[in-house]
């Protein structure tokens, strides 16, 4: 598959075809992440989230994000909260610091994950990313709760009489 050529104007952009697919792990699921395979691409990263079925872009532009860390103490060690913790609440304290991090972008749309990935994978066509990709929209949302009949005091099942 040739790179994919935008004209703009009177110039003309050439990108694509310089990453690479190759099966991975994110948290506890298989799935499947893409990596430069030349210095000209302009992302560090791709990586298909499973659970959430996001494909998530990681490019090589920095930015100035703030970010709350844990606050440390003289050995390095997570300082403590001393009052009581509200429900879902971190026990350790937290601080807020400017740091730079790499831009992310995430691509929700089925359609156009399959046509990133088709952009920018040298090896789109022979590796079968296709697998690991969810439709949501067609998953069962509600399992069906098998019923435990009702019992006696001896555990056999109670008959509704007529």
């Amino acid at each position: 598959m040739k790179p994919t050529i935008i004209k703009m104007s009177k110039q003309s952009v050439t990108y694509g075809q310089n990453m690479l697919l190759h099966t991975s792990y994110w948290g506890d699921k298989d799935t499947f992440k893409l990596m430069p395979v030349t210095a000209e691409c302009p992302f560090m990263e791709v990586i298909y989230d499973p659970s959430t079925t996001l494909l998530v872009v990681i490019s090589k532009n920095s930015k100035d994000n703030f970010q709350f860390i844990p606050r440390l103490d003289d050995n390095g060690d997570n300082v403590k909260k001393k009052r009581t913790l509200k429900p879902g609440e971190k026990p350790y304290k937290e601080q807020r610091m400017l740091m730079t991090v790499l831009q992310e972008y995430y691509i929700t749309d089925k359609d156009e994950q399959e046509a990133f990935i088709k952009a920018f994978a040298v090896n789109a066509e022979s590796y079968d990313y296709k697998r690991f990709l969810r439709d949501i929209e067609n998953e069962p949302l509600i399992h069906d709760v098998e019923k435990a009949p009702l019992v006696d005091e001896k555990g056999k099942p109670l008959v509704k009489k007529a």
